[in-house]
Protein backbone atom coordinates (compact mmCIF):
# COMPACT_ATOMS: atom_id res chain seq x y z
CA UNK A 1 0.00 0.00 0.00
CA UNK A 2 1.54 3.15 -0.76
CA UNK A 3 1.21 6.00 1.31
CA UNK A 4 -1.34 8.15 -0.37
CA UNK A 5 -3.73 5.17 0.30
CA UNK A 6 -2.58 4.85 3.72
CA UNK A 7 -4.25 8.04 4.38
CA UNK A 8 -7.92 6.32 3.17
CA UNK A 9 -7.50 3.16 6.08
CA UNK A 10 -9.88 4.40 8.23
CA UNK A 11 -12.16 5.51 5.44
CA UNK A 12 -16.01 3.99 5.99
CA UNK A 13 -18.39 3.00 2.97
CA UNK A 14 -21.06 6.31 3.39
CA UNK A 15 -23.97 3.70 2.68
CA UNK A 16 -23.11 0.62 4.64
CA UNK A 17 -20.64 1.77 7.34
CA UNK A 18 -18.32 -0.77 6.10
CA UNK A 19 -14.30 -0.12 6.44
CA UNK A 20 -14.01 -2.84 4.18
CA UNK A 21 -13.41 -0.78 1.28
CA UNK A 22 -10.87 -0.03 -1.88
CA UNK A 23 -9.17 3.17 -2.60
CA UNK A 24 -8.08 3.96 -5.90
CA UNK A 25 -6.08 6.46 -6.81
CA UNK A 26 -5.56 7.98 -10.45
CA UNK A 27 -3.18 10.04 -11.60
CA UNK A 28 -3.71 11.53 -15.40
CA UNK A 29 -0.94 13.77 -16.66
CA UNK A 30 -1.66 16.16 -19.42
CA UNK A 31 1.38 17.25 -20.85
CA UNK A 32 0.06 19.45 -24.19
CA UNK A 33 -3.21 20.81 -24.98
CA UNK A 34 -3.74 20.29 -28.74
CA UNK A 35 -6.26 23.13 -29.54
CA UNK A 36 -4.42 26.15 -27.67
CA UNK A 37 -1.65 24.87 -30.17
CA UNK A 38 -4.07 24.67 -33.26
CA UNK A 39 -5.09 28.36 -32.33
CA UNK A 40 -1.78 29.14 -31.47
CA UNK A 41 -0.47 27.76 -34.73
CA UNK A 42 -3.26 30.05 -36.43
CA UNK A 43 -2.82 33.39 -35.03
CA UNK A 44 0.68 32.88 -34.91
CA UNK A 45 2.09 30.31 -36.95
CA UNK A 46 4.54 27.97 -36.09
CA UNK A 47 5.76 29.63 -32.86
CA UNK A 48 2.02 29.70 -31.75
CA UNK A 49 2.07 25.98 -31.58
CA UNK A 50 4.40 26.34 -28.02
CA UNK A 51 0.49 27.84 -26.84
CA UNK A 52 -0.62 24.48 -26.23
CA UNK A 53 2.31 23.97 -23.66
CA UNK A 54 1.14 26.44 -21.80
CA UNK A 55 -2.10 25.80 -21.72
CA UNK A 56 -1.54 22.50 -20.67
CA UNK A 57 -2.77 21.51 -16.87
CA UNK A 58 -0.29 19.32 -15.65
CA UNK A 59 -1.08 16.06 -13.29
CA UNK A 60 -4.56 15.69 -12.01
CA UNK A 61 -5.28 13.35 -9.22
CA UNK A 62 -8.68 11.25 -8.69
CA UNK A 63 -8.98 9.68 -5.61
CA UNK A 64 -12.54 6.47 -5.39
CA UNK A 65 -13.23 4.27 -3.09
CA UNK A 66 -15.24 0.87 -3.54
CA UNK A 67 -16.81 -0.28 -0.58
CA UNK A 68 -15.94 -4.67 -0.73
CA UNK A 69 -19.01 -5.40 0.84
CA UNK A 70 -22.14 -3.71 -0.88
CA UNK A 71 -20.29 -2.56 -4.23
CA UNK A 72 -21.06 0.95 -4.43
CA UNK A 73 -18.58 3.40 -5.73
CA UNK A 74 -17.81 6.85 -3.92
CA UNK A 75 -15.68 9.80 -3.79
CA UNK A 76 -13.38 10.62 -0.54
Amino acid sequence: MNDEASNYSQTSCPFCNSKNVQVIIEKETNDYDAPSGCLGYICLGPIGLLCGLCAAEGTKTTTTCICNNCGKRFSK
